[in-house]
């Protein structure tokens, strides 16, 4: 087994991954039903993660979900394929890819994609901390004993049927529905109601090697939801790094990269995933290109966002953002001339 096959999630149980990480793959994962919509489990309590859980919704034409709320969690909702409609702050509104919907906790929110809509409304949703009881219904949480099915995660999982995200970059910045942006809100504000972000705008970051930006993070107004995005260049490289306290999915959401992972490094196409929990060395994209003698590899750019839970307070210092034990709100500021990346 090649060193890349051997950190494929499928070929890992929740031990490996929490002590070393994982390749995911936001179309590979267990396939359940939440809240009347197909939720595929890419990084959850079944697999190592203990700070939050990322799933992939899809949502085909017609499909709606009831309103519901979590009384002690976050989610957070990035749309990566179609459009389609959340409930936030009181009204539908439409999102379309590259739009995170926000809600805290014990808010009340649905996503629902409209039958006249002709493309599925897929989605990547965050939740923290991450709730056992969804997974209790399908079996994989034991209310009884107060833990996790591991034997029927990893049985589940020789069953995984992929998913069907196409690798053509949607991802676009919109400004659409303003007295919802996030980034016209005050921050306190956000945190009551929750609000509409883009993963193209946020909080400007450069001290680990490549241009980034913190969209959901506290100085913006989310209390333990994050998202941060970067993007990197032929040569550029995201310095290796671990963080203290957060576990963190990142997601190569456009391109190719090498991706540092638990000391080795891995080629990872469009939509796989470092599923690096907390003290998991992790890094990249790296991209180079590589000359052989039988083969020629093309370098490409790389659009890289991860989801991490909590907040990732030691990038947030060393981007000079916490003075005092507080966070600052700087302006959010827009990635320009990327989001056509392929």
């Amino acid at each position: 087994m090649s060193s890349k096959e051997n950190y494929i999630a499928r070929n890992r149980n929740h031990e490996e991954i929490r002590r070393g990480g994982a390749i995911g793959n936001l179309n590979e994962g267990i396939e359940i039903i939440l809240h009347n919509i197909p939720t595929r489990l890419i990084a959850w309590p079944g697999n190592g993660f203990q700070t939050e859980s990322v799933h992939v919704l899809t949502l085909a034409p017609g499909l709606e979900s009831p309103l519901y709320q979590y009384q002690i969690s976050e989610e957070a909702l990035l749309c990566v394929q179609g459009k389609g409609e959340v409930y936030l702050r009181g009204q539908w509104v439409e999102i379309e890819p590259g739009d995170i919907a926000y809600f805290p906790e014990d808010i009340s929110h649905g996503i629902r994609n409209p039958i006249h809509n002709k493309e599925d409304f897929i989605l990547v949703s965050a939740i923290t901390p991450p709730l056992v009881s969804l997974y209790e219904a399908s079996g994989f949480y034991i209310t009884e004993l107060g833990k996790m099915d591991f034997d029927a995660v990893e049985a589940a999982q020789e069953l995984i049927v992929p998913g069907n995200i196409s690798k053509k970059n949607y991802l676009r910045y919109n400004e659409s529905h303003p007295e919802l942006r996030a980034w016209n809100l005050k921050a306190d504000d956000v945190r009551r109601e929750g609000a509409l972000f883009n993963i193209f705008k946020g909080a400007e970051f450069d001290a680990n090697g490549s241009p980034m930006r913190f969209i959901l993070w506290p100085g913006h107004g989310s209390r333990q939801c994050g998202f941060h995005l970067t993007r990197c260049s032929s040569g550029d490289m995201f310095a290796a790094h671990t963080h203290p306290v957060s576990d963190e999915c990142v997601v190569v959401w456009a391109g190719s990269a090498r991706g540092f992972l638990d000391n080795h490094w891995l080629e990872m196409d469009t939509h796989e995933c470092l599923l690096a929990p907390c003290g998991v060395p992790h890094g990249g994209p790296l991209n180079i290109k590589t000359d052989t003698v039988s083969a020629h590899q093309q370098a490409k750019d790389t659009l890289w966002g991860g989801f991490a839970s909590p907040p990732q307070g030691d990038l947030y210092l060393r981007g000079g953002y916490i003075k005092d034990q507080r966070i600052s709100d700087p302006p959010a500021i827009r990635f320009k001339d990327i989001e056509p990346l392929q």
